[in-house]
């Protein structure tokens, strides 16, 4: 539930950025414009982790002595959560094996991800920084005088 209110608290201040960069008239567009690709993004993003997951995943059992290729087939398995069948997939891991590989793939992952926010955090900030310079040095133009 946390994750769900984490993600969607940002979702009404970024609609109403959307909104206040078009014409009224165009303000359901824009959201909706804006909505089609987050969910778009959202979903590749979500491809992406999996897919990161799976290869720690693959990795963290293929240090166990399993081949590579078992040890992808199996880690695509286990990146859903279901032991059961990737211990088919690996008869000679152990359950406890297959949840210490997920484990430390998952925290290997959470760290890549925390890396990923703290550098896309500090790009927003430097390009904010930037923009409110610019506005700063931004001459008016007296009235009755625009182009």
């Amino acid at each position: 539930m946390s994750i769900g209110v984490g993600i969607a608290l940002p979702w009404g201040l970024m609609d109403g950025l959307a909104v206040s960069v078009v014409p009224r008239e165009r303000a359901g567009m824009a959201v909706g414009i804006f909505n089609t690709t987050r969910v778009a993004c959202e979903g590749v993003a979500l491809a992406i982790v999996m897919a990161t997951l799976s290869g720690f995943s693959a990795a963290q059992l293929a240090t166990q002595g399993t081949s590579s290729r078992d040890a992808a087939a199996a880690a695509q398995v286990l990146v859903t959560g279901n032991v059961g069948e990737t211990a088919q997939h690996l008869p000679m891991a152990s359950t406890a094996v297959l949840v210490q590989a997920y484990e430390t793939a998952f925290d290997r992952l959470l760290i890549v991800l925390a890396m990923i926010t703290v550098v896309t955090a500090l790009v927003v900030f430097l390009g904010l920084r930037r923009g409110s310079a610019a506005e700063r040095e931004a001459v008016p133009v007296p009235a009755g005088q625009e182009g």
